[in-house]
């Protein structure tokens, strides 16, 4: 009778290959599961199936490094459809330097007939500041250069103009609606100095821009008087 008890030659082969297994198997199933999901589920249908130990090792292999490939190759096409997704834009073609003319020109165009009657009311707005002039005549004389400003920023708004032309653009659309509530707050001071005010320095903005964009481009600035 043979006392020795424990598992023979061949049954520690069997279980060592039994135990290899099935580390191997969780290994690779755990690793997979942080990969994707579709993986855990070919192999755990794998292991369902029968075969010898060293048979659904192979071919448990096998399907995992099928699955790395295929999520290799869903990784790339992710990136190279993000990659589609955010080419920038083609620039937009820059203006001649005649057409760039133009657009300061028709800007300042519009703007002018504010410039020119500003000199009239600030001697209107002065005089009665003095006591020479009545609230009432400055009011109408007001009211007449309300209209102008709210002329020219209706065409002013109606401009197209592009590029950096387009801020200067709003710089002095900006100035002129500032101005024009500006008279429309007379004769409250305190409202009037602020939106007042504020115009002056939109509409100084405004040509700044214009002047950069005219220096950069070689072309003779604008008259300084000509937004005011």
């Amino acid at each position: 009778m043979d006392d020795h008890v424990g598992p023979g030659v061949g049954d520690r082969r069997v279980g060592d290959a039994l135990v290899r297994e099935i580390a191997v198997s969780t290994a690779e199933q755990m690793d997979l599961v942080g990969s994707i999901a579709v993986a855990k589920l070919v192999l755990k249908r794998t292991a369902d199936e029968p075969g010898s130990a060293c048979e659904q090792h192979l071919h448990g292999r096998r399907v995992y490094w099928r699955a790395c490939a295929l999520l290799a190759v869903v990784l790339l096409c992710g990136c190279d459809h993000g990659k589609r997704r955010t080419e920038p834009q083609p620039p937009q073609p820059k203006l001649s330097f005649v057409a760039l003319d133009r657009e300061h020109q028709r800007l300042v165009r519009d703007y002018e007939p504010v410039s020119s009657a500003l000199t009239a009311y600030e001697l209107a707005f002065r005089d009665w500041r003095l006591g020479r002039l009545s609230a009432m005549e400055l009011q109408f004389r007001a009211g007449d250069y309300r209209k102008i400003v709210v002329r020219s920023l209706h065409r002013l708004r109606r401009d197209r103009a592009t590029g950096e032309t387009a801020h200067a653009k709003q710089l002095l659309v900006t100035a002129l609606r500032s101005r024009e509530g500006a008279l429309a707050a007379l004769p409250r001071m305190r409202a009037y100095y602020v939106r007042w005010n504020r115009s002056l320095e939109k509409a100084r903005a405004g040509l700044t821009v214009l002047q950069d964009i005219r220096d950069r481009a070689r072309l003779i600035p604008l008259p300084e008087d000509s937004v005011s």
